[in-house]
C-alpha cells in the first residue's frame, strides 16, 4: 500500500463521489479507474437505509451467526 498526498479540493471532490458516507478513497479511485462500472451513486434512500443499519449495529441491535444458528437449532 502506498500513501499519496492530495489537495484539499481533490479530497473534497473525492468525498462528493462517495456512494455511501464512509466509502474508502481506495474504492472510489478503483471505481474511477474502471470505467466499466456503473457510475451512478447510491440514492439518498439507500444511503439512509445503510446509515440506519450501521446505527443499529453500533447500538448492538443485531444477532450473530452463532446466536442465529443456536436459535434455529442449526449446528
Amino acid at each position: 500500500m502506498a500513501t499519496i498526498e492530495i489537495t484539499r479540493s481533490n479530497r473534497d471532490r473525492l468525498n462528493r463521489l462517495r456512494r455511501y458516507p464512509r466509502e474508502p478513497y481506495r474504492t472510489i479511485v478503483r471505481r474511477l479507474m474502471d470505467q466499466s462500472e456503473d457510475p451512478e451513486p447510491l440514492s439518498p434512500e439507500t444511503i439512509a437505509d445503510i446509515q440506519a443499519s450501521l446505527d443499529e449495529i453500533r447500538r448492538g441491535e443485531f444477532v450473530t451467526h452463532e446466536e442465529l444458528k443456536r436459535d434455529l437449532g442449526i449446528e
